[in-house]
């Protein structure tokens, strides 16, 4: 009679020990999924790469646009509005390449390329990390393209593309390097390895001239694509002319990774991660070859 309270331990103890060998479990296979996922972080191909690939396909969807176009105009309006619409295509053909490369259109604008090995793209956030508050930074060297800097009137400066390698991004933790690859930029993907932003507009110039040892500050608006999101967002930017071959400056913007239909993962010991990040820009840039 005594013993009978004794023979119910067992099974609850049992109970106990299965149920924190299913969230052991869980939580294993949770972290063995996103380390298998994220990949080894290593770039499929250079930015310089990325970026003669992405002017290539430009350049072909835009003579198959064109091309598109004059079939149709030759086989359904007179001849008369063919040579008109061919008229206005080469206009606005020439306009275009204008604006995207004002050093080879004649203007006054100069051409400097952005230095990988010595420039930086970087994220910042924060989060709970095993209880503990956390500043988290990612940072990448992958990152390229090309600024068009006119001295004399620096708003008719023109910024090419930038693109930032996502899949070399890299924090202090190998776990949440795997994650930021496998779940959350998705960058193990082939298609979404690079992060993309296509400048339009240039505003709110600090000076009407550029000067070797002076700051230029202004703002740079355009549309920032990561994985498959784009959005209109505005970067803060700080430019200087370190010598009449090379620039320096940053640029950052604050924005909202759900914006971008990111999120994060539910993983063992991180909690209360900032819906904010801070995304900046770094470089050197010096005289195109």
């Amino acid at each position: 009679m005594s013993n009978e309270p004794m023979r119910g331990i067992p099974y609850l103890l049992v109970l106990l020990l299965l149920v924190i060998a299913l969230a052991g479990g869980a939580a294993a296979g949770i972290l063995g999924y996103i380390w298998y996922t994220g990949g080894s972080g290593e770039a499929s191909l250079s930015v310089d790469d990325a970026l003669a690939t992405r002017e290539a396909n430009d350049a072909a969807m835009a003579d198959a646009v064109g091309t598109a176009i004059m079939d149709t105009a030759n086989t359904v309006i007179a001849d008369a509005v063919a040579i008109a619409i061919a008229d206005a295509v080469d206009t606005s053909v020439a306009a275009a390449m204008e604006a995207q490369a004002p050093a080879e259109s004649g203007s006054a604008a100069v051409e400097f390329s952005i230095v990988a090995a010595e420039s930086e793209a970087s994220f910042t956030l924060e989060e709970d990390l095993s209880g503990v508050r956390t500043t988290v930074i990612g940072t990448t060297t992958e990152l390229g393209g090309s600024i068009f800097v006119d001295m004399a009137n620096p708003s008719n400066s023109v910024i090419g593309t930038i693109v930032v390698n996502a899949r070399t991004l890299e924090t202090d933790n190998s776990f949440r390097n795997r994650a930021l690859r496998s779940q959350i930029l998705r960058s193990a993907q082939d298609e979404f390895e690079f992060i993309v932003f296509e400048p339009r507009e240039l505003s709110n110039f600090s000076v009407d001239s550029v000067t070797v040892g002076e700051m230029l500050s202004f703002d740079i608006t355009g549309d920032l694509t990561v994985t498959d999101v784009t959005r209109s967002v505005t970067f803060e930017a700080m430019v200087m002319l370190d010598s009449e071959a090379q620039i320096s400056g940053s640029a950052s913007v604050n924005l909202l990774h759900a914006d971008f239909g990111l999120t994060i993962p539910e993983v063992p010991r991180v909690a209360n991660v900032t819906d904010d990040v801070d995304l900046k820009l770094e470089f050197v840039a010096r005289l195109a070859e």
